[in-house]
């Protein structure tokens, strides 16, 4: 069991050669006379826990020159050492923090950013630094260090003796430094100097636009990572432009992959974005936890995280009023419930973690939470090595701090009583310098007693911990508040009234311990008589450091856990079931047609037989079609939903490397909502806001599963371009008038430029490649650029690009652009003057997706109409509608009825338009978009003809997986609407405690993207300003 830290233990060695001129300081000279103070200091009589698991009772512990030297079982105490007599006290090894901001250099105040500020497109250069603002890694924070004792009292007053520290800035923030809190020189307290880097998606203090969204965020990491890969490659070679750059920041993060990066996320989903991109480079992950870890417990086990938990629970949500309860979710109610549990949860799924001080508003609710957390059903040791060992290994200082064992740092934490119950902490003691926090051996009187005064036997509770209170009780009697309870030394004294129990008026008492378990004195009665009195206190039970880890929560909830934990969110994965539909009118959506009165065979997923009069195969499930319709599930080759934090990185004209598919948000409630009317899969777009955007994601709405299970992967891999006013930025203001392009011939110019660049780029690659291995070790390798990568990824043909399209002239640049350049435009999307060109765009070979009667919203649309669809199809092109709208995606089937209305369409060519021909132009269709044998079984039942405005969705089907049955959403509502009643019954029911807590700590709901918003997610207004710009402009 005995660890010991090597060179620690040898500074014993040293310490007993040296004797009392031992000095911590061990290079500044002497001035004046030497100290000669006795350094050894015994700890005697003390029960140890010397890590959690581990106990030693009447002990004692020797500390000589700021180490551990030995822990002595018969409590003798080194000759000339100074005695400290801990009888009845707990000695645990110092907390430590492993994510803080203590001791290190705050950073510079930056000038404020927004939409009010000019914007800036580059950053400094200087000592070697990034290229990006947000980009810190060369830091090294130990150089900043110096001892804060005001800022270190909020740590050492809760038991923490040690931090790791960094400056909580940016995104690359640099090497964290481990330190002691004592108040000493930074030479003394710095345990580890070089620390693990930590990072995050924030790009905090910098005032450069790149990245202004979270996908920029975590493309800008993964570029870093690369080119730290890269740079340790190629440093010291020649490029084919000259020498390789001097960069400090990639230079810093040489064998990065050696030890985890901390990494803070603010929620589940986040830290399962950042172990994704960090995992592509072989980096671990220690993960900055949100609370919320318990929503997604199968997905982070499976991530393979450690975390460092704050333990910053929230207040109840305001239920007050009889309407309050209004504007409260039931996500945001189960989180209350749940959140005091997620460590319990967390342990249980043998996810690895500590406690941090971090995200805590009020540091004095440290301990209360953790006891919180252990009444939930965590067990005090899981709480105590999240606080010692863990942490230490964290901080990488396991060999030195976090247990107690000779050679380990005299950091120690002093305690009255077991600290996961109601213990207090005495003393904390730093490198074996004592800071004292409550005076140690005074007498306590809480607890419960059983008090005789004559012949009356009362039950007496005292209850210490700020204002001292107190009851008296007998059997089923009315209990009865003492009054004026206080101590005075050792005397206890206060005020009861007997009258409930046969004795007249009021009794005034005054008692003191006579031994561990026994209080006596004196009560006078109101006429002035006085009786003996003896109160007898149960023997106190011994600690629990010492067991195993189970631990039996002390609550239960009356929430569901969902996926994903919010109304409607699914209890489990759907099973795939095989079903035979019998007796419905079919839309095949391929040369089939329209079948009557037909049948549908599902099997393992895909559809297996349709036709007349089908035989039931043993065991399948079978569905009445009578009366009603059956249709492939809708496409929507043009979305937004299911985006977090930014749907467009437009701080620069060209971001192709950026990536849609990097947040998905399987938590959009839009994702049920469209499934409810039949769509099943969605084609999630970058935005608008530059001329060429980021990587596209399509998405099955598989409601329930993570971002990752959303995902269609057989989905070849789009990107999305733009043309019009958005990407010249027209309609951005004056001060935007810096960045090119500024006009539609810029446009053109930029692409012509990055596609050439791009050309450029994979011709170098291809070089490199045919080099021998001799002239390889001579040369630099070329850096990887996922921006041009993904370019060169169009000019070959393996991406596919969508084009956010209105003006007819424009339309006939890019085609221009796109055929000097030698690449097909897969899709132009709006494309609401594609009737004037369609002929042109049937030549190229492009396809269009348009809205199915949206015109005059903007000048770019004063020109379209409500035949276009019609006219594009006569001419040739491949049609399909979109939505651009998470409102619109509902309702797919009726905005492809209007080109019937309009213009006459053929009704299964019109309900192809948004089934069959956006599965063509995403080129699924092997897969989707038909009910044609060995399809996916992606099928919606109505309850009407699909075109009218009447029709409802009965059922969605993605795989032969029902995700969507309208009587189970009935049924679901009403048990919503109880469960959400049962919790708000729970917080009245809490009164005050409900309140305790951080203002706040609830998941803040992702807003509804629209194509042009382009706004810095990091500022802390991004949602309250999005509420007022949608509200004052169109969804373009």
């Amino acid at each position: 069991m005995k660890r010991t830290g090597s060179m620690f233990a040898l500074s014993v060695a040293v310490s007993a050669m040296v004797g009392s001129l031992a000095s911590a300081d061990q290079t500044t000279p002497v001035q004046g006379l030497h100290h000669r103070n006795p350094t050894t200091i015994a700890l005697t009589n003390a029960t140890l826990i010397t890590e959690p698991g581990e106990v030693i009772e009447n002990a004692t512990l020797v500390l000589e020159n700021g180490l551990i030297r030995s822990i002595e079982r018969n409590n003798r105490a080194p000759a000339g050492a100074r005695v400290v007599d801990l009888t009845g006290y707990i000695i645990y090894p110092g907390f430590i923090d492993a994510y803080s901001n203590y001791g290190v250099s705050a950073p510079a105040e930056s000038p404020r950013r927004g939409r009010g500020t000019p914007p800036v497109y580059s950053n400094a250069r200087e000592g070697g630094n990034a290229s990006n603002a947000a980009i810190h890694a060369e830091r090294n924070w130990y150089e900043t260090v110096s001892a804060q004792p005001d800022q270190a009292k909020s740590y050492v007053e809760h038991g923490f003796t040690a931090v790791q520290s960094v400056r909580m800035d940016g995104i690359f923030r640099g090497r964290s430094t481990t330190i002691s809190l004592a108040d000493d020189i930074p030479n003394d307290i710095i345990y580890r100097a070089l620390g693990r880097h930590v990072a995050s998606f924030d790009k905090g203090s910098s005032t450069q636009q790149y990245p202004n969204s979270l996908m920029g965020s975590i493309a800008l990491i993964r570029q870093t990572l690369s080119d730290a890969n890269w740079y340790a490659q190629a440093k010291g070679l020649q490029t084919t432009s000259g020498p390789v750059e001097f960069n400090s920041a990639l230079e810093a993060m040489a064998n990065l992959n050696s030890e985890r990066i901390i990494f803070e996320a603010t929620d589940d989903l986040n830290l399962l974005r950042a172990q994704r991109v960090f995992n592509e480079f072989s980096v671990p992950l220690t993960g900055i936890g949100s609370g919320f870890e318990y929503s997604r417990l199968d997905e982070i086990r499976a991530a393979n995280l450690d975390l460092i938990l704050p333990v910053n629970f929230p207040a109840a949500p305001s239920v007050e009023g009889q309407l309050g309860e209004l504007d409260v979710s039931l996500a945001d109610l189960r989180h209350w419930e749940r959140a005091p549990g997620n460590a319990a949860a967390l342990a249980r799924a043998d996810i690895r973690f500590s406690f941090t001080l971090h995200g805590l508003q009020n540091k004095k609710d440290f301990w209360p939470n953790l006891r919180k957390a252990v009444d939930h059903g965590l067990s005090p040791r899981t709480a105590l090595a999240a606080l010692t060992t863990v942490p230490a290994e964290q901080a990488g200082v396991a060999d030195q701090a976090g247990r107690i064992a000779p050679g380990y740092r005299a950091d120690l934490v002093v305690a009255k009583g077991d600290l996961f119950e109601d213990g207090q902490i005495m003393s904390v003691w730093l490198q074996g310098q004592e800071t004292s926090l409550e005076p140690l051996h005074t007498v306590s009187f809480a607890g419960q007693y059983t008090l005789t005064l004559d012949e009356l036997e009362l039950a007496l509770k005292i209850t210490s911990g700020g204002r001292m209170s107190g009851t008296m009780s007998q059997g089923e009697a009315q209990e009865v508040a003492l009054r004026q309870v206080r101590q005075e030394d050792d005397k206890l004294q206060f005020l009861a009234d007997l009258d409930t129990f046969g004795r007249e008026g009021t009794y005034r008492f005054e008692l003191t311990r006579e031994s561990a378990t026994m209080l006596s004195g004196r009560a006078q009665s109101t006429a002035g008589r006085l009786s003996a009195v003896v109160a007898s206190q149960a023997e106190a039970e011994s600690d629990s450091q010492g067991e195993d880890t189970s631990a039996s929560p002390n609550v239960s909830y009356v929430s569901n856990l969902t996926y994903p934990n919010i109304g409607f969110g699914a209890a489990s994965r759907p099973e795939q079931v095989n079903v035979h539909i019998r007796n419905a009118t079919i839309w095949t959506a391929d040369e089939q047609g329209i079948l009557e009165n037909a049948d549908m065979i599902v099997r393992d997923g895909r559809v297996h037989r349709i036709g007349r009069g089908l035989s039931t195969p043993r065991g399948y499930e079978v569905i009445d079609g009578t009366d009603m319709h059956i249709t492939p599930g809708m496409i929507d080759e043009h979305s937004h939903i299911a985006i977090s934090q930014g749907v467009n990185e437009g701080t620069e004209a060209v971001t192709a490397e950026v990536r849609i598919g990097d947040v998905v948000n399987p938590d959009d409630i839009h994702i049920y909502r469209s499934l409810a009317g039949g769509t099943t899969i969605a084609h999630l777009l970058h935005g608008s806001a530059n001329p060429i955007g980021g990587q596209g994601q399509a998405i099955k709405l598989r409601w329930g599963e993570g971002a990752e299970g959303l995902k269609f992967a057989e989905t070849p891999p789009t990107i999305k371009m733009a043309l019009g006013e958005n990407v010249k930025q027209s309609n951005w203001g004056d001060l935007y008038r810096v960045r090119y392009p500024q006009t539609r011939m810029g446009v053109a110019a930029i692409m012509r430029d990055f596609f050439q660049a791009a050309r450029e780029y994979q011709e170098a690659l291809d070089s490199y490649a045919d080099l021998s291995r001799s002239e390889r070790r001579r040369v630099a390798p070329p850096r990887p650029n996922y921006r041009l990568q993904t370019l060169a990824e169009i000019l070959s043909g393996e991406r596919f690009t969508h084009v956010h399209s209105y003006v007819a002239s424009e339309v006939l640049a890019l085609i221009d652009v796109a055929e000097e350049l030698g690449f097909q435009i897969q899709t132009f999307t709006h494309i609401l003057e594609g009737y004037k060109v369609a002929e042109e765009m049937a030549a190229h070979g492009a396809s269009a997706s348009t809205f199915a009667d949206w015109w005059a919203f903007k000048f770019e649309a004063y020109d379209a109409v409500p035949f276009n669809a019609c006219l594009m199809m006569e001419q040739g092109v491949l049609t399909s509608i979109n939505s651009d709208s998470n409102d619109l995606q509902r309702r797919l089937n009726t905005e492809a009825a209007k080109s019937v209305r309009y213009c006459g369409m053929d009704e299964h060519e019109a309900l192809k338009m948004a089934t069959l021909y956006p599965a063509m132009q995403l080129r699924i269709d092997e897969y989707v978009g038909s009910l044609t044998q060995g399809k996916h079984a992606d099928f919606v039942i109505w309850n009407a003809h699909p075109l009218s405005a009447y029709a409802q969705p009965q059922q969605t089907w993605i795989e032969g997986r029902k995700y969507f049955d309208r009587e189970a959403d009935l049924m679901q509502r009403e048990a919503v609407a109880a469960e959400r009643q049962a919790l708000v019954q729970r917080v009245l029911a809490a009164g005050d405690e409900a309140q305790r807590g951080a203002n706040g700590g609830y998941r803040r709901e992702q807003p509804t993207w629209h194509c042009n918003d382009n706004h810095d997610v990091w500022l802390e207004d991004i949602y309250h300003t999005l509420t007022h710009i949608h509200a004052a402009e169109g969804v373009q």
